[in-house]
């Protein structure tokens, strides 16, 4: 791609980004935030650009240098009979008189010598504004694009009949020409070819530039420039530490949720050793109970044997729970209770149903009952059984 193609196409963005709001809602953005600062901070942080405004006299033939901003100041004139060496050094020492760095030069041009125009266009247009206003220059005024220098400042845009107004200027190319050319003979190069606002005691520029995109010469702001990276850098700096901190605060939190999960670990692995010691303890306290409450059947059949006397036989003996089961035969079963309930581990003692005769012996046979007393005293809940 060569380097006229790539120029036109920048040139080509750069117009389509004038034309769009984008460029407005900057400006009245910066201005609020710019009213919020301190006004000698402002100053020194967005020093005001410094301008120099080149005014051609009514007669067309002088020229007066003025100190453009908010308050314009007039510098010098310049005569037409006067060398052009002489005014070189001048115009070289008015612009190298601010502190600030080269101005911007504008050649601000007498409100009657520029046409003012509104024009309308289909809205469709604005992405390529420029060319198409360009194309369309001799349909909305006496004048075609090769023969004047136009700007153009979005006015309005209808969006619902699809309309784009503008304020257009322009000026004819040889009275412009002329101009620059007496420019270069003295070294002022401008930045900008603007025009005066009708009326007012001091000059006052509208912010046109009649120059075309390729044509103009770039102007640097160096301590505006110098102010913006600084301010960047500084905002790098902060990011960076700002970044930095995060960084610092999450290794922070990484380590400290690697030794709350290592701790979480050895807390599950003590809880299982103490649930395991528990477990041990309720087993081995459960059979301890258990051996507890549970009366050995040995101790309740000698229980038995010693409290049953020669002439009392037992044919059947069982142990159900804390229940006692006897069957068996005697010459006075009724002493059978008594017997049984004057021991320490029975108690409750009663017979099952009624007490019959034996045919072959000739004894009581009885079927009785007693409840087993554990050595606390309280019920046995043993689960097994014998006889």
């Amino acid at each position: 791609m060569s380097q006229s193609a790539i120029n036109e196409y920048w040139g080509s963005l750069a117009a389509r980004y004038r034309a769009g709001p984008l460029p407005g809602f900057l400006k009245w953005w910066r201005s609020e935030l710019s009213s919020l600062l301190p006004a000698d901070f402002r100053r020194r942080m967005i020093p005001p650009r410094p301008e120099l405004w080149v005014l051609p006299e009514a007669d067309g033939n002088g020229l007066v240098i003025w100190a453009g901003g908010e308050s314009p100041e007039r510098r010098d004139g310049f005569g037409p009979s006067e060398d052009a060496a002489l005014l070189r050094d001048r115009w070289h020492g008015l612009v190298h008189d601010f502190d600030e760095g080269p101005p911007e030069v504008r050649l601000a041009l007498p409100a009657d010598d520029v046409l003012r125009c509104p024009v309308e266009l289909p809205l469709a247009v604005e992405s390529n504004l420029s060319e198409s206003l360009a194309y369309q220059l001799d349909q909305v005024t006496p004048f075609s694009a090769d023969q004047v220098y136009f700007d153009y400042r979005v006015v309005e845009r209808d969006a619902e009949h699809n309309r784009l107004k503008l304020d257009l200027r322009l000026v004819l190319r040889t009275h412009v020409d002329e101009l620059l050319e007496r420019l270069r003979a003295i070294g002022i190069r401008p930045h900008a070819i603007d025009c005066l606002a009708s009326g007012g005691d001091e000059p006052a520029c509208e912010g046109f530039n009649l120059l075309p995109e390729r044509e103009r010469p770039r102007h640097v702001f160096r301590r505006a420039r110098i102010n913006w990276l600084l301010a960047g850098a500084l905002a790098l700096l902060v990011a960076v530490v700002m970044a930095e901190s995060l960084f610092l605060r999450q290794q922070t939190v990484d380590r400290l949720e690697r030794e709350v999960d290592a701790l979480r670990s050895q807390a599950d692995q003590v809880m299982g050793l103490q649930r395991e010691l528990e477990d041990a303890l309720a087993a081995a306290n459960f059979l301890a109970e258990r051996r507890r409450n549970q009366p050995v059947s040995v101790r309740v059949l000698d229980e038995v044997t010693r409290a049953l006397p020669d002439d009392i036989w037992l044919m059947q003996l069982r142990i159900q729970g804390d229940e006692l089961l006897l069957q068996g035969l005697a010459d006075n079963s009724q002493r059978l209770i008594r017997l049984v309930n004057d021991t320490e581990m029975l108690e409750d003692a009663e017979f099952r149903g009624s007490v019959s005769t034996d045919p072959n012996s000739g004894r009581e046979r009885f079927n009785a009952r007693a409840r087993i007393v554990t050595t606390g005293g309280g019920r046995a809940t043993a689960a097994g059984s014998g006889e």
